[in-house]
């Protein structure tokens, strides 16, 4: 539980999505009823890790899931060119696949570029 998901999507999605399923909803609940006017959720999350990939798209399924009116923004972070997981371009291709199917809108950035900024 404490090394994360292993640089593998499945594990992050299958293994702590399921795992932390009940716990993730409370606390997203807990925060929506807090809110006058709940428009949105804005997920921010790395797609070449397993944790950030895995996790990340499972929280955004649940949100599908319980909130389907709710408009859900994705800003999804790719791994730069000199990246040393070798799982990366696996965990991103099955991340991208579940952000076609369940965000409203994702804003793609690069880490080479956040990098270069400064």
């Amino acid at each position: 539980d404490v090394s994360g998901s292993g640089n593998n999507w499945a594990v992050g999605y299958k293994t702590y999505g399921d795992q932390y399923h009940e716990e993730i909803i409370d606390i997203v609940r807990k925060s929506a009823e807090q809110c006058d006017c709940l428009q949105s959720f804005f997920i921010i999350h790395s797609m070449g890790g397993g944790t950030g990939s895995g996790v990340g798209t499972k929280i955004l399924n649940l949100l599908q899931n319980e909130y389907p009116d709710i408009y859900r923004f994705v800003v999804a972070v790719f791994p730069s060119d000199d990246d040393d997981v070798i799982t990366s371009p696996y965990n991103c291709i099955l991340a991208l696949h579940e952000l076609t199917e369940k965000a409203d809108c994702v804003l793609p950035i690069e880490n080479q570029a956040l990098l270069d900024i400064c």
